[in-house]
């Protein structure tokens, strides 16, 4: 009886012990200004992507994208995002890209400042969140929008950058808006030329928006 009477007194201790360890605590979230490597790619993917197809200026907001999703049935964050595989292996080689998004989610959480993008790059037009058309704006608002903003073909919103070990090669989430039913997200993968000088390598679009299909009316 009382070598039981130990033995539970043993696995109690055991257990009480094993509650008393330190939590593993997930990396905590930055506030932080964009790097010059970051600006740059932030730039020429605006410039070479969307000033280019549209001939307008282009309105990009000037933080980070938030990555929690409000959706009820929401998908996880590597699946928006376009990073749950190395997709992009022929940019990075497979370890390469594996880091290079494993990089991306675990600064998904940071809110990176690019107010910068702007400067010298007169057809990159920096706004905040508090100026943006609400969701559920009709194309009357996004109209005043583009009044207002120079023109402004649409907004662009960027996630963090996630960098291969080497730093030559990166991958980031864009999400593109110009109007109700115009829009899309895609996530794009790029190489370093130089120390300040990036192209774009390979992208995947991962969602478009749709103009809901004209309603056909009986005779």
């Amino acid at each position: 009886m009382q070598h039981r009477r130990l033995l539970v007194t043993l696995i109690l201790a055991t257990g009480l012990a094993s509650c008393r360890r330190a939590p593993v605590l997930q990396p905590a979230p930055k506030l932080r200004q964009a790097s010059a490597a970051e600006l740059a790619i932030y730039r020429v993917l605006t410039e070479s992507t969307y000033v280019r197809s549209t001939g307008r200026p282009i309105a990009v907001v000037e933080t980070s994208l938030d990555s929690v999703c409000t959706s009820v049935d929401c998908p996880p964050l590597e699946r928006r995002w376009g990073i749950e595989s190395p997709w992009w292996a022929g940019v990075a080689g497979t370890d390469g890209a594996t880091a290079a998004n494993a990089a991306l989610l675990k600064h998904a959480a940071d809110t990176v400042d690019l107010h910068a993008i702007a400067d010298g790059h007169r057809d990159i037009i920096a706004v905040s969140t508090r100026q943006l058309p609400l969701a559920g704006s009709t194309e009357g608002m996004w109209g005043d929008f583009q009044y207002y903003y120079q023109g402004a073909a649409g907004v662009l919103r960027f996630s963090p950058i996630g960098f291969s070990p080497s730093g030559k090669e990166a991958i980031v989430f864009a999400r593109w808006e110009c109007g109700p039913a115009c829009g899309h997200t895609v996530v794009t993968a790029l190489r370093a030329d130089s120390a300040s000088s990036w192209r774009i390598a390979d992208m995947l679009l991962l969602s478009s928006k749709k103009q809901p299909a004209a309603a056909v009316r009986a005779e």
